[in-house]
């Protein structure tokens, strides 16, 4: 994502901007924030958390210090690392559900602990518990992809600076249309239990296309 840096860092902020009015909007629905950026050949820059599991009011901004794109595509290791973390830190609430969006300008090309079989099982269950998992590529079949991973959502985008725009702001929009479905469940089943809420989501939201318009 070198190439779209100073546009990805503008988009990621507004995103986070919106997850903070999100946040306003929607009292009841304690809402975190992970950003993972994977990349490799470049020790100084290996693949981490910018931002790691923080409550949204607590969350800065992202800047050319923090985001440092560089190298390769560790795509299945990144994803199955970080679904891994968020399914176990998930496990110690009542009723966690995740809305995660991966982005990728390129084809898995570097990754050594997760294959995409171990992947696709790791989304598999967390889509059973009503998670929105989406994928948004550029240079690649993304619809393929997605396959592979067991990801039904997924959107193209052109990788320009305007292609990369239009793209986050549709993912804002998406964004903001799905916690509003999932805000409208919790308000009408407060007295549900939580196997109840899950598959209420899964059957009601999680089965929607994420990027319709």
């Amino acid at each position: 994502m070198s190439p779209l840096k100073a546009s990805t860092i503008e988009g990621c902020n507004s995103t986070l901007d919106a997850i903070r009015q999100s946040a306003k909007d929607f009292p009841n629905l304690r809402q975190f924030a992970s950003i993972y950026a994977f990349q490799s050949g470049n020790p100084k820059a290996p693949s981490r958390y910018l931002i790691r599991n923080t409550p949204i009011d607590q969350v800065g901004v992202l800047t050319e210090k923090n985001y440092v794109p560089w190298g390769g595509t560790p795509l299945l290791d990144a994803v199955g690392s970080t679904l891994t973390e968020l399914e176990h830190v998930a496990a110690t609430h009542e009723d966690a559900t995740g809305i995660v969006t991966i982005i990728t300008d390129g084809e898995e090309n570097s990754s050594t602990d997760f294959t995409w079989e171990k992947v696709s099982a790791i989304i598999s269950r967390l889509k059973e518990m009503g998670w929105t998992i989406n994928l948004i590529g550029a240079n690649i079949d993304v619809e393929q992809m997605g396959k592979r991973m067991s990801i039904d959502d997924t959107l193209s985008f052109e990788a320009t600076p305007k292609g990369n725009g239009i793209m986050l702001k549709k993912l804002q929009r998406s964004r903001n249309v799905r916690m509003n479905e999932y805000n409208d469940i919790w308000e009408s089943n407060q007295d549900a239990s939580v196997e109840k809420l899950r598959e209420i989501r899964k059957e009601k939201v999680s089965k929607k296309d994420f990027f319709k318009e």
